[in-house]
């Protein structure tokens, strides 16, 4: 372990006692056992004693040449000025002398394809080399820098081959090397230049890569020069390294923090190497309009002579962080560099993560409903947030998770409200939340814990929010009030969130986003077929399935031919025939059908502008347009509808129930406000509607049996459960329910 004329005493103790547990290693063709030929003096030579005099701990000082000045050389992992711990490499900086070490190459006797991104500072140097032997006798490939050239060298064992770049590289700019090798074939690209082909001699095809994998140099290039045909390493930095779609990175594996990070393409050991200092995000291209930033971690907290009779002292010396080019990736794109494509289904969120929705803004006035259903990943996050002001002062909503309780905060301007969930909640587990507000007064509902409710301080009751709202995380640029109990971003996935009883689509309804990637939930992997909608329920999930198909996947046709089609509660039938509007709208409307019902409340029919409503009246969601609705309620039927001066309801009261099973007709006449129904032959009732209007205006189309999802079609009368047969408009337009319908989902037949 020491040097000639070297004694143990002289060696720090604990600095040795690393050393004999970081070098000592079993024997094995692997690169922990070529490490202690690299072993570095732990003392300075004498000649260079007077010039080279810094105390490197576990590295060694030596002069850099380049800036005529000394500096200590690191072990992979540390670094500073004096090579202490925690240092975190992401593009390596090599100085001439430097190295990394992976696993040697498997798989990869026959096929090797390899891309290198690096910026040299000089013309000479090696950027990567492995083989068969420590020596390079026998099996070997090498990329080397030759006069500002770019040289791959390989011999599969009876003869070298090499080929060298048209072009030369740019030194102090980002280079691009790609190297496909095919058995004793390799064809070479530097940047967008031309592809050089070359072959080795002999017949052996294959190469034997026992050694490690060595970037930037190696730990005995000196024997490597006359087959390298370089002296040095190379000095610049090196980004990317990627070989058989494997991306390599320039840490140690660690299980712990980076639970993804292979052992395999983690730097097994290294030497002098550094962070690339400079403008990380200029280094970084991120793809599909991702943009980079920069983050700086923060310094180490560990604390050293800490006892009862000591007051805690920080080290004497921490290497400074280094900051992280991350790229924020546009909604639908992840990865590294933005580069993956994603089937977004539910939205997973990594700290980083956020989704942008546009401002609640006058619909919350006096009256909000949120609903999440969410997965946590950790006890702390912000969950949604939207404020008033962009400096983050003034009224504000916020969901948050602390200490992995639910808390709702509000500011109507008068004061802070906080309200939190008597229970914590579960990381891992799909979770219900539900924040309500009327007023002052604010209530939350966490699965099936206790609500908790409170009175907003002051005496302030109106809620103004203009802000974006945000869900998963605020952006670094967007400020918050600082008031909040937890400020963390979230790491989880959402499956579903509603704004004032309106379904809001995570994907297709967000303004933008950035690093949402799509959640491990079953319906991520698209389990619905021929162009079914899965719909998650927690873990677990349903499939609408488009017109002509059903069961659990959509995967059964369904025979449509003149069949009476059947509603599961989750089914609609939707027509735009230009002919079937024009029977609809207008001052007047004669329809007449046949529907049987298993389930007391049903829609039957809507068609209109606006919100599905109840037979009360209640809206859920802005003033609505014209519409009108036909369905069941309580067993009886309930129509309603709005000419554009308020809505009209009637409620067939009589003691028999249309949820029975059977078979009932309904005849409705509608001419401009008066509208008169007839259920199985009798008539039930008439209606008039308020105001002077007299149309009814359509922007949409005709639904039987439900609706699909939409922001509009929400509201308290869900699908019918039953059959429709026989709808004729204006006495003599008879509607074949399946062959002209448009679209439909989860449709049977009867």
């Amino acid at each position: 372990m020491l040097r000639d004329g070297q004694q143990q005493e002289d060696v720090d103790p604990a600095v040795l006692q690393e050393l004999e547990g970081r070098y000592l290693t079993s024997p094995g063709p692997n690169l922990e056992q070529k490490v202690p030929s690299a072993l570095p003096n732990l003392r300075a030579t004498q000649s260079l004693t007077s010039m080279c005099q810094l105390e490197c701990g576990l590295g060694r000082c030596q002069l850099d040449a380049a800036a005529g000045v000394p500096r200590c050389l690191c072990p992979l992992g540390r670094g500073g000025r004096y090579c202490h711990p925690g240092v975190h490499i992401e593009t390596a900086r090599f100085h001439g002398s430097s190295w990394v070490g992976f696993s040697p190459l498997r798989e990869a006797y026959r096929d090797v394809q390899l891309t290198l991104e690096f910026k040299p500072e000089g013309g000479e140097g090696v950027l990567l080399v492995s083989g068969e032997n420590d020596d390079l006798s026998g099996d070997f490939m090498a990329a080397v820098l030759v006069g500002a050239y770019v040289e791959f060298r390989w011999d599969c064992g009876s003869g070298a081959g090499s080929v060298r770049s048209p072009e030369a590289v740019t030194l102090g700019e980002w280079n691009r090397l790609t190297v496909y090798r095919h058995r004793w074939d390799v064809w070479l690209q530097l940047n967008d230049g031309h592809h050089v082909q070359g072959r080795s001699e002999g017949l052996f095809s294959r190469i034997t890569f026992r050694e490690p994998l060595y970037v930037g140099g190696s730990n005995n290039l000196t024997s490597l020069a006359p087959r390298l045909g370089v002296t040095d390493g190379l000095r610049g930095c090196v980004r990317r390294l990627q070989v058989n779609d494997h991306v390599y990175r320039f840490r140690r594996s660690d299980p712990l923090r980076e639970p993804n990070l292979s052992a395999d393409y983690a730097a097994l050991d290294g030497w002098g190497i550094t962070e690339c200092i400079g403008d990380a995000c200029s280094e970084v291209e991120c793809q599909h309009g991702g943009k980079c930033v920069a983050s700086t971690p923060p310094p180490p907290t560990a604390l050293h002579n800490q006892s009862s009779h000591t007051t805690p002292t920080p080290p004497p010396f921490f290497a400074p962080p280094t900051p992280t080019p991350t790229c924020l990736c546009p909604l639908g794109y992840s990865g590294e560099y933005c580069e993956k494509q994603l089937n977004l289904e539910v939205p997973s969120f990594n700290g980083s993560s956020h989704l942008v929705f546009p401002a609640l803004g006058g619909s919350v006035l006096s009256w909000l409903e949120v609903e999440l259903v969410f997965r946590a990943a950790s006890t702390e996050g912000v969950l949604l947030y939207e404020g008033h002001r962009s400096d983050g002062t003034g009224d504000f909503i916020a969901l948050t998770i602390a200490q992995a309780h639910v808390l709702f905060t509000i500011d109507l301007g008068s004061g802070v409200l906080t309200l939190r969930s008597e229970y914590p909640i579960r990381p891992g587990v799909w979770h219900w939340a539900r924040v309500s507000r009327t007023g002052r007064r604010a209530w939350l509902y966490v699965d099936d814990q206790p609500v908790v409710s409170g009175l907003t301080p002051g005496g302030f009751t109106m809620l103004s929010l203009s802000h974006p709202l945000y869900l998963g995380g605020v952006p670094p640029t967007s400020a918050t009030q600082p008031i909040l109990p937890a400020a963390l971003p979230f790491t989880g996935c959402v499956q579903k969130l509603a704004l004032n009883g309106r379904p809001v689509h995570l994907v297709s309804g967000a303004v933008s986003g950035s690093n949402v990637a799509s959640c491990d939930h079953p319906c991520s992997q698209r389990p619905c077929d021929n162009g079914g909608v899965c719909d998650p329920h927690g873990a677990s999930y349903s499939c609408r399935c488009p017109l002509g198909f059903k069961d659990a996947h959509c995967q059964s046709r369904v025979v449509t031919q003149a069949a009476t089609p059947s509603f599961s509660g989750r089914s609609f039938l939707k027509y735009d025939d230009p002919e079937i509007l024009k029977r609809v709208s207008g001052d007047k409307l004669h329809l007449w059908l046949r529907f049987r019902s298993e389930a007391p409340d049903g829609l039957l029919m809507w068609a209109g502008e606006g919100h599905i409503t109840s037979s009360l009246g209640g809206l859920l969601g802005p003033p609505p347009g014209d519409s009108l609705t036909l369905g069941l309620q309580d067993g009886r039927l309930s129509l309603s509808y709005n000419l554009g001066s308020g809505f009209a309801h009637l409620t067939y009261n009589n003691t028999g129930r249309l949820d029975d099973g059977q078979w009932h007709t309904v005849r409705l006449s509608r001419y401009e406000r008066e509208a008169r129904v007839w259920v199985d032959g009798g008539e039930v009732g008439v209606v008039l509607a308020p105001g002077d209007l007299v149309q009814l205006n359509l922007d949409s189309a005709l639904f039987i049996g439900g609706r699909e999802v939409t922001p509009r079609s929400s509201g308290s009368m869900p699908g019918l459960r039953g059959c429709v047969a026989d709808l004729t408009l204006a006495t003599d337009y008879h509607v074949d329910l399946i062959t002209q319908a448009a679209a439909g989902q989860n449709i049977d037949y009867c």
